[in-house]
């Protein structure tokens, strides 16, 4: 069986035994960087008998869970991929994600998959694209994103584009509707083994709407959070994920049902508001429910301090025209810079916090 198993990476194909040691090699070498450490001994661990793999969530929406995804769940997910996104071993693909979550494993799995090419790269938050001429896939968070958005054009040189680990503001979006290539944002979490929808975000195919994979299917529950059901999963997932219904393989994603603001009876969804507040003034800022003896929680706007920033009472004012009636902030506060985690999500417990 082990001898069957190969993949490339940097060009370089290893194959059964010699993939082993090479693996092993890499560990053992003092000068070789603890990133691409972490590569290896992933696939240490997926060429092992062991018939799953042990993933953490990022606990970004909750508490840090520890999952035991099957290798063959994380096939059939890597497959589906590379047949939607027509990744074959003629192509490259560029690993620039931390081993610690799903997206990075799953490139190493879409390249045994595929036999694509595999290119490994620093997972920071700024990629260095400069040494390839051409990229046939990748994966990035959004950071990543807002980072090569304005550090120059090397975004292009990626032919298949898919982000995911958290939402691509309305600014982000914009600029990526300009590009030629296909970039695709991506809704899945570590139970999923990645992506099960996907969205155009730019060329003449883009939307607002995901629309699910192939095998994949959706219901919502009573909360209107969405229920995912596939073909290569065991179980239903139940999740958090407040969204628009459209039928069962589409929908819009309106935010989190952890953070869903109670304000007098008035149930509102912070990331809506934040896209309107960014679609229609170009601010980028975080509407948080804070405790009031009234109204159980007052919605509140934290924006990021700029140079000549309107005063909050002229900021009202202008908001007082683009936001439904009952969905206006109580106050506006400016803190020096937004938290945000790895993924570029707002840390809504962090900026609580800086409002004391």
């Amino acid at each position: 069986m082990k001898e069957e198993i190969k993949i490339t990476i940097d060009g370089r194909q290893l194959v059964g035994e010699e993939l082993e040691q090479y693996c092993h090699s890499q560990l053992q070498d003092a000068t070789v960087q603890e990133w691409e450490k972490k590569i290896y001994s992933f696939i240490l661990d997926w060429i092992s008998d062991t018939p799953f793999i042990v993933q953490t969530s990022s606990g970004t929406t909750g508490q840090k869970k520890e999952f035991h995804l099957s290798k063959e769940t994380m096939v059939a997910s890597a497959r589906k991929t590379c047949d939607i996104l027509g990744i074959t071993s003629e192509q490259t693909g560029l690993l620039c994600l931390p081993l610690d979550y799903i997206a990075g494993k799953m490139m190493i799995v879409r390249a045994f998959v595929s036999g694509m090419n595999l290119l490994i790269a620093d997972p920071k938050g700024t990629p260095d694209l400069s040494s390839y001429e051409k990229i046939g896939f990748s994966a990035l968070v959004p950071l990543q994103v807002f980072n090569l958005l304005n550090a120059g054009d090397s975004l292009k040189k990626i032919e298949r584009l898919i982000i995911g680990g958290g939402e691509i503001n309305t600014e982000q979006e914009k600029q990526l509707s300009q590009l030629p290539n296909a970039i695709y944002a991506t809704y899945g979490m570590a139970e999923t083994c990645s992506h099960v929808a996907l969205r155009r975000v730019n060329g003449p195919d883009k939307s607002k709407l995901f629309r699910a994979i192939p095998g994949v299917h959706f219901e919502v529950d009573e909360r209107d959070c969405l229920v995912i059901r596939a073909d290569y999963l065991e179980n239903p997932i139940v999740t958090n994920d407040l969204v628009e219904f459209i039928n069962t393989h589409t929908f819009r994603w309106l935010g989190r049902f952890d953070n869903l603001i109670n304000s007098g009876g008035v149930k509102i969804v912070p990331e809506e508001l934040e896209a309107l507040l960014s679609k229609t003034t170009g601010l980028s800022g975080a509407f948080i429910g804070i405790p009031d003896t009234k109204l159980g929680s007052k919605l509140v706007l934290v924006l990021e301090q700029k140079q000549n920033m309107a005063e909050p009472s002229a900021i009202l004012e202008e908001l007082k025209g683009k936001l439904p009636k009952h969905h206006l902030p109580k106050e506006i506060f400016y803190v020096k810079e937004l938290p945000r985690n790895a993924s570029f999500k707002l840390d809504r417990n962090k900026i609580r916090s800086l409002l004391g």
